[in-house]
């Protein structure tokens, strides 16, 4: 009996000990948040892009050889049928030539076996030799006659593919790039000029996905030229289709409005070029990010802070240093459209709500975070 006493007054002694002990507690969990407004989602981005021709000539030689020379040099104006560059065309005479040696035989050919049938008619009519020899002359005729035929345009063609042999100016152009040198065998269809041509002017860029859906062909667009140091009025004319499947990028092509030939003038293909795009939202409303938003069994969340400053320790008068402490609440929300990385809320958020977007793991309803700032629901910072 009196050793259980021992024992329980020992419990009681060690009990007190541990209450006397400061309890540490775990650190608030950081937290970032946006300040909730409502707003539209319209705006402007801008893209960079590159003044271009709107009418680009890749002049390329319809037969294989090697480049003998250029006969002009880039950045010259060229006119309608100017030599632009040539082919070494060795080959190509010597081919015309032994076309030439093949029908001048074939045609001599031709007149013999002429000769010849026109000699077995009179025979036959005289008797002298049967049908079948009229009808041999006959056939030799004839097999001749192709014969010629087929040699003059062997000729034909051997001379035009001489002609292939030079380059000449579709129209009034300037040279913008020569992607070979003189001295490389280039290949049929291969680039080796390209020419921009005609008076207009546009600028090509790579749309991204994002951006897909908000320019159509006729959108205004702004255009400025660093170099130039202008800004001119554009409309989109062409979005294309991706040329390869890896890069998500769209070509666009914005024309250049009202230029006057003194602007004109100053402008030069390759130019470098920065596009405003507008950026037009459906109306105005709440829009968060798209990571403030979760989902589970029960629909569509989002959690929110409800700020507490912690009052001062005493004898603290470094007010501006307080931690900002919340209470984590939970609230249901129900969702509208999409507009990029950023969702359309329609119920369950109210302006000058803060939203947490960063820190989210682990969070539940009733939970104590820290803040960590503060912005506004369109990326700036609160004032």
């Amino acid at each position: 009996m009196i050793m259980r006493h021992i024992v329980l007054l020992a419990v009681l002694v060690l009990l007190v000990g541990c209450a006397d002990e400061p309890v540490e507690e775990s650190p608030l969990r950081p937290v970032r948040t946006l300040i909730v407004e409502a707003s539209g989602v319209a705006g402007e981005r801008e893209l960079p892009g590159r003044l271009e021709a709107a009418a680009n000539r890749r002049m390329s030689f319809r037969v294989a050889g090697q480049l003998e020379a250029f006969e002009v040099t880039v950045g010259e104006r060229v006119e309608a049928g100017q030599r632009l560059a040539r082919l070494e065309a060795t080959d190509l005479r010597l081919q015309r030539d032994r076309a030439r040696s093949a029908l001048a035989g074939s045609q001599a050919a031709a007149a013999n076996a002429e000769a010849e049938w026109q000699r077995a008619r009179r025979l036959y009519e005289a008797g002298s030799v049967p049908a079948r020899d009229l009808d041999a002359a006959r056939a030799q005729v004839e097999a001749s006659r192709a014969q010629r035929d087929g040699a003059r345009d062997a000729l034909a063609l051997a001379e035009r593919q001489l002609g292939f042999a030079h380059l000449e100016a579709p129209g009034d152009c300037r040279v913008a790039n020569r992607p070979v040198e003189a001295g490389e065998n280039v290949g049929a269809g291969q680039p080796v000029l390209v020419l921009a041509c005609g008076d207009e002017l546009e600028v090509r860029a790579a749309l991204s996905e994002d951006l897909l859906g908000t320019l159509v062909a006729g959108a205004p667009v702004g255009v400025r030229l660093p170099l130039a140091d202008l800004t001119l009025a554009g409309e989109v004319t062409e979005i294309g289709l991706p040329v390869d499947p890896r890069q998500a990028t769209w070509p666009l092509r914005v024309r250049l409005l009202g230029l006057t030939e003194e602007v004109r003038d100053r402008l030069r293909p390759g130019m470098a070029a920065e596009l405003t795009l507008p950026l037009g939202g459906p109306g105005s409303g709440i829009w968060v990010p798209m990571v403030a938003v979760q989902r589970d069994i029960d629909g569509h969340f989002v959690y929110v802070a409800e700020e507490k400053v912690a009052e001062p320790a005493e004898g603290d008068t470094s007010h501006g240093n307080r931690s900002r402490e919340a209470r984590v609440v939970r609230q249901a929300v129900t969702l509208g459209g999409r507009h990029g990385e950023r969702l359309e809320v329609l119920a369950g958020l109210e302006p000058g709500q803060q939203l947490i977007v960063a820190g989210m793991s682990r969070l539940h309803d009733g939970m104590r975070v820290r803040l960590i700032d503060d912005r506004r629901a369109d990326g700036e910072g609160a004032p």
